[in-house]
């Protein structure tokens, strides 16, 4: 099993430790997720399913809004990822 990092309970992404192939689970402190594709270290994983439009948190902190559906287990990075609205 992999390692990933939560730092704060409120965030709905992780961040893996080591890289991650599609199918292997990625243990967040006792929150285990399965990749459904491969992650670089330290990419984002989701922790759940995230809705367009949802926030997406990250160290106890909005770092940005979904801009496709995200279901648990994907890569979170700037294909499905705007920060652009935080910085307006």
């Amino acid at each position: 099993m992999k390692r990933g990092i939560i730092i704060d309970p409120r965030d709905n992404v992780g961040i893996v430790l080591e890289h991650v192939e599609p199918g292997e689970t990625v243990d967040f402190g006792g929150i285990c997720v399965a990749a459904r594709q491969a992650i670089n270290l330290p990419h984002k994983m989701a922790l759940k399913d995230i809705a367009i439009g949802e926030c997406i948190m990250k160290y106890g902190s909005v770092i940005g809004y979904a801009t496709a559906p995200i279901i648990c287990g994907e890569h979170v990075h700037v294909h499905n990822l705007d920060s652009e609205k935080l910085m307006k």
